[in-house]
């Protein structure tokens, strides 16, 4: 017993030696008061939703008056692909649900291009916003007639398509002539465009399209 008595407390010793005594009892503890944060969450930073939102909005915002400086200077921009891309970013934040239709003034300017491309992407526009914003819509009204009446046959039709496409009971004065002279056009894709438009116009309202006398 004696031998076992002096091997326990020579063991005790030597681990008394390598490991000293516990004295964490008095750090801080992660989350308290003076505690570090908790693992995963920076110093500082919030966990809330509402605070992300909110930066993501102020973003959107930013990036869309950004897109409004840029289409200011459309006009004096030489470069070709540069304008392209331009209006590739509004189409694009448009199909993203991001609402641009506060650049309607700076897009209805840049209608009055010979790029086609250019002006397919602003019919684009203009039709998803006429729906939601019919008074912002029967202010493209005039350019979009008097480009039913381009010499190219191609902007002739898109025109058209586009004018019909708005889809306003108060539109339908409007493209009644155009209309009529799509039927008798000299190149195959605006007469079917027209035939397309007279359709859209029939179920869009009978009473005016009888008083239209396509018959």
């Amino acid at each position: 017993h004696a031998l076992a008595h002096q091997a326990l407390h020579s063991y005790r010793r030597r681990t008394m030696a390598t490991f000293p005594p516990n004295r964490t009892s008095n750090m801080p503890v992660p989350g308290g008061p003076g505690g570090v944060p908790p693992t995963g969450v920076p110093p500082g930073a919030s966990s809330s939703a509402g605070h992300d939102e909110s930066y993501f909005t102020e973003s959107r915002k930013g990036e869309v008056n950004e897109l409004r400086m840029l289409l200011r200077t459309f006009a004096t921009e030489r470069d070709k692909q540069r304008k392209r891309d331009i209006m590739k970013k509004v189409i694009a934040y448009m199909t993203l649900g991001i609402d641009v239709s506060r650049l309607f003034t700076e897009m209805m300017l840049a209608i009055e291009t010979r790029d086609l491309v250019i002006k397919k992407m602003v019919y684009l526009f203009l039709c998803n916003y006429a729906e939601t914003h019919p008074d912002l819509a029967q202010m493209c009204t005039n350019t979009l007639v008097k480009d039913c009446g381009n010499e190219d046959p191609m902007v002739r039709g898109l025109a058209l398509r586009s004018l019909c496409s708005l889809r306003l009971p108060q539109m339908i004065e409007y493209t009644s002539e155009p209309l009529r002279r799509s039927l008798q056009d000299g190149h195959a894709y605006v007469r079917k465009t027209g035939v397309m438009g007279i359709l859209k116009m029939y179920h869009l309202n009978k009473e005016e399209f009888d008083k239209a006398s396509f018959n």
